[in-house]
């Protein structure tokens, strides 16, 4: 019974620490991507995505003459649209 099992000794010993090991590395690897890639549906993208689609309205749009669009008054609720 003084036989203990250590991987130099085992068949599977070093074996096993390999497959262990590339297994890791890979679950690691499939997590990193995971991570750095955040999803369509992810609030950080829908905000961007909100940010790119917006256009602001030109004069042309609401068939006003450029003294028309001019004289309009600016309200604060206009200017700050996106904040």
């Amino acid at each position: 019974m003084s036989e203990k099992l250590t991987p130099e000794t085992s068949a599977w010993g070093w074996k096993a620490l390999i497959i262990a090991f590339v297994l890791s590395m890979l679950f690691m690897g499939f997590f990193y991507l995971a991570v750095n890639n955040e999803p369509d549906y992810m609030p950080s993208q829908k905000r961007k995505a909100a940010q790119e689609n917006v256009v602001p309205a030109t004069a042309e749009q609401y068939q006003m003459s450029a003294e028309e669009h001019a004289a309009m008054p600016v309200s604060s609720e206009a200017t700050h649209q996106g904040h």
